[in-house]
């Protein structure tokens, strides 16, 4: 991919209006967050069962393990920069691959461990750490899927990821943040829209600021967000909407599920609104653009 001039250091700061869109976001959502909402200093304590099991319900391999596959082969080691609940562990070692999975959320990690219990002989590792980190060797293939969006500083994350890559570095985001389906919702309760999280069109004009020109693909549209259940869907809404699961607070997110989603006959629910295609970002490490 050729460096699109307009985004050449002396025409914007990426890397700055990255920082300024998170700061945004993330000054509205605080504000926003009712007192009585449960906290943990884990932030996925409450969630991370429900979202391995939402992120269980996508058969595998998955428009971006598809999208993987021709990088892998057996015996090379594959780094997960935040890997959630180990949604990927499992077609990485059915690649053959040897697998590091990074994540600090202790929650996530007790995610992982039941994916790694189930893959007898498995070579998985999984380490409780922030990116960047000085604990794992170099690895072929350094990915990270959705993780961006919480990270204010991206230089040292992805300078990180180019050096510690020996054959390929891939981020996937969202062309706007995945929860993008739940933002009417926001609005409907708070009052005012939400701001936008960085998403993929501004990870790209960082990386060309970097000096790395990423290849970009599209992935195929996912499909609409769904729910098993309606009790699902609340749950989710009150965390997304930064409120408490109180009785009073259940009962507002359901009346909103009810209105603006749909119920549908077997007692799921679906979000009619599209959700914003994923996008993969992929390059050479330095050590093979200097070769």
């Amino acid at each position: 991919m050729t460096e699109p001039t307009s985004w050449a250091p002396g025409q914007y700061d990426w890397l700055q209006i990255w920082r300024d869109m998170y700061d945004r976001e993330r000054a509205q959502g605080d504000a926003a967050t009712h007192p009585e909402m449960q906290r943990s200093a884990d932030q996925y304590a409450f969630i991370a069962a429900r979202y391995a099991a939402t992120v269980k319900r996508t058969p595998q391999p998955d428009a971006f393990m598809r999208w993987l596959a021709p990088y892998l082969r057996p015996g090379m080691t594959v780094l997960d920069i935040g890997a959630g609940s180990g949604r990927y562990v499992a077609p990485l070692v059915g690649a053959g691959c040897r697998v590091i999975a990074l994540e600090h959320s202790a929650a996530m990690r007790r995610q992982i461990d039941v994916v790694r219990d189930g893959l007898a002989g498995a070579d998985v590792t999984v380490i409780d750490a922030s990116w960047p980190t000085s604990l794992i060797p170099p690895c072929e293939v350094v990915f990270a899927t959705h993780v961006l969006y919480a990270v204010r500083e991206i230089e040292p994350f992805l300078r990180a990821m180019d050096a510690q890559a020996t054959e390929r570095c891939v981020l996937v985001l969202g062309a706007r943040h995945p929860t993008t389906p739940i933002l009417p919702l926001w609005e409907a309760v708070h009052g005012s829209p939400r701001f936008p999280l960085p998403a993929a069109y501004e990870c790209v004009a960082a990386l060309a600021q970097l000096g790395i020109g990423a290849d970009v693909t599209v992935l195929p549209a996912a499909p609409a967000m769904t729910y098993p259940t309606l009790t699902d869907a609340v749950d989710d809404v009150c965390y997304r909407l930064r409120l408490p699961w109180d009785d009073a607070h259940r009962s507002l997110c359901a009346q909103l599920v009810t209105k603006h989603w749909v119920v549908e006959p077997d007692g799921s629910v679906t979000v009619p609104v599209a959700v914003p295609p994923n996008v993969v970002l992929s390059w050479q490490p330095q050590r093979l653009r200097n070769e």
